[in-house]
């Protein structure tokens, strides 16, 4: 069994932000938080820890209170990256590492992700979720992002990143790999929208009206 104090959470905010012009995507605003911290306060309920992977403006980062890695790799080469850099700081056996740019993520993702990985003995889990494009409904996607990482592979995602490689799917595909299908009733159809542009941003934001810090909600 696999339990939230084996886990250390990983909000990935290190990207280029390249559909959203080039801006630090974490930093964004969605419902009163930028959206990394957003993805802090949602994901550190779930887990023992939390680590965030940045690689520019980190003194707004830091001074948010959680440990910050940068990226080993220089040009931001992507989610691998800050995959390896949340291992390398991992405190604990279990890193499950969550994008900043989808922000209504579940609140049971790191228990899910955590049973499917422990019920297929597998060390790495991603997420599965119904597609919402038109044309695509209903249609299990894999969302390679949500991933759940044991930190016995290190080594092998260290020779992989330093290959070259960048997909998270060829890393994974080494591997054995458990998949978390969040296709339940009940869950939420927008759980792994992502923003790739401000437009989307703001339109995800219209359609979100929880509250999203704990403090206020």
């Amino acid at each position: 069994m696999i339990v939230a104090s084996d886990i250390t959470g990983l909000v990935l905010a290190g990207g280029r932000g390249s559909r959203m012009g080039g801006v630090d995507k974490g930093l964004q605003p969605f419902t009163g938080l930028p959206l990394a911290r957003h993805a802090l306060q949602r994901l550190a309920p779930q887990v023992g820890g939390m680590l965030l992977n940045a690689n520019r403006h980190l003194d707004t980062y830091r001074s948010w209170g959680t440990p910050v890695v940068t990226d080993t790799e220089a040009d931001y080469p992507g989610p691998l990256a800050g995959f390896l850099a949340g291992l390398l700081h991992c405190p604990t056996p279990w890193v499950l590492a969550v994008p900043c740019d989808t922000p209504r993520f579940p609140t049971d993702l790191a228990a899910r992700m955590a049973a499917a990985a422990h019920a297929a003995g597998a060390p790495l889990a991603v997420a599965l979720a119904p597609e919402s494009e038109a044309g695509h409904a209903g249609v299990l996607r894999a969302q390679p992002a949500f991933c759940l990482i044991h930190r016995s592979l290190l080594d092998s995602l260290q020779r992989f990143v330093s290959e070259g490689g960048r997909k998270i799917d060829r890393w994974t595909a080494q591997h054995p790999l458990a998949q978390a299908c969040f296709d339940q009733a009940g869950d939420d159809p927008l759980a792994f929208a992502n923003a790739n542009t401000l437009q989307e941003l703001q339109a995800l934001e219209a359609l979100t009206t929880t509250p999203t810090d704990p403090e206020n909600g």
